[in-house]
């Protein structure tokens, strides 16, 4: 009768023993894939050798577990210091990996906090990449936070959330950095015209805030999917406090988590914005929308390509074609090697005395 017992229980067990792998592999993953990125970014911007002031920089990292961006700000000789939100691990966020005396870490759910929780003061770099939680299957169950009607409105809540916490904290001519996940579905779906009217708007908002508003998609991160990365330089602090933006992205995300319609692509998300826009700024975002796409659509083109030639060598021993294969004759290995090698250096040596 005890046997059915010790049996459930060593089920249990190993399900928890290879959920914590998975668990450590993804965090591991995501450390080495954030630290990358912002090496690209770097690389992309000249190092930010004209974009931090030259006596050093402080930062802000909204969702930074595991730690992969700020540890790569920490090693540069220029920061002063760091300053770091995130979920706590026992809520559902990826446990930090990162541990250092000039990095102030502050635990809690983005969701939930106001500017003025915020422990970081004025930072130079601000950079938003949280995760919405919800979509994240090995911590999901222990999420127990403020929930969104869809992923695509709790994706939307979490980034103007990030926005409204780290403006309220970026210097005048600071730089902001976030991860943008693009929606190019057919033309004719309700929820891609949604998307792109809001797409159109935030980055609307975002040209009128800052000198300088650039892409950057990783070659060897997310290469695959629509999501890229922006880079805001040159922040305008007084137009960003005389248009009040702070209170709309704050009313915004209210908006986004509180609201019940019956359909959700009728959701007005910063509908303010439509009396700075112009169809040229319009044209210049779906441009770069579009070679958003055109790149992601090579990466997976010459992803396939590889797949097929990789698939090619392993099944014909090396050639694209049962053909080559057996056209080529491979040499075959001597019965005595050391007989050969002993031949090849005689030959060698009596070459030399001639």
């Amino acid at each position: 009768m005890e046997q059915p017992l010790h049996d459930e229980y060593a089920a249990q067990s190993t399900k928890q023993q290879h959920r914590q792998l998975t668990a450590h592999q993804e965090t591991e993953v995501h450390f080495q894939k954030c630290y990358g990125v912002m090496g690209e970014l770097f690389e992309a911007h000249n190092y930010l050798r004209d974009l931090v002031p030259a006596t050093g920089f402080k930062f802000l990292d909204l969702g930074c577990a595991p730690g992969g961006f700020s540890s790569y700000l920490l090693e540069d000789p220029r920061c002063h210091l760091g300053f770091g939100v995130t979920l706590p691990s026992t809520l559902g966020g990826f446990p930090m990996r990162l541990r250092s005396p000039n990095f102030l870490l502050q635990q809690g759910d983005l969701f939930e906090l106001g500017p003025a929780d915020l422990v970081a003061k004025e930072v130079h770099i601000c950079i938003c990449d949280a995760q919405y939680m919800r979509n994240e299957v090995a911590w999901d169950e222990r999420y127990t936070g403020v929930r969104c009607r869809s992923k695509q409105h709790g994706v939307w809540a979490l980034l103007l959330k990030q926005f409204w916490l780290g403006l309220s904290r970026l210097a005048a001519g600071g730089m902001l950095i976030f991860r943008f996940g693009w929606r190019d579905g057919p033309p004719e779906d309700l929820a891609t015209v949604w998307y792109k009217k809001c797409t159109l708007r935030l980055f609307s908002l975002l040209q009128d805030l800052f000198t300088q508003v650039k892409d950057v998609k990783s070659d060897y991160f997310n290469a695959l999917q629509s999501s890229f990365y922006v880079c805001c330089s040159g922040f305008d602090r007084r137009r960003f406090e005389d248009r009040e933006v702070a209170k709309l992205f704050g009313n915004t995300f209210n908006y986004l988590v509180t609201t019940r319609i019956s359909d959700a692509n009728q959701l007005e998300v910063l509908q303010q914005v439509d009396s700075i826009r112009s169809a040229e700024v319009d044209e210049q975002i779906s441009q770069m929308l579009d070679r958003i796409e055109k790149l992601r659509l090579i990466h997976e083109q010459s992803r396939r390509w590889h797949q097929k030639c990789e698939s090619s060598r392993m099944g014909y021993g090396g050639f694209e074609t049962p053909k080559q294969a057996e056209a080529v004759e491979r040499p075959k290995e001597p019965k005595d090697r050391t007989r050969q090698i002993v031949a090849e250096l005689l030959k060698k040596n009596a070459a030399k005395t001639r």
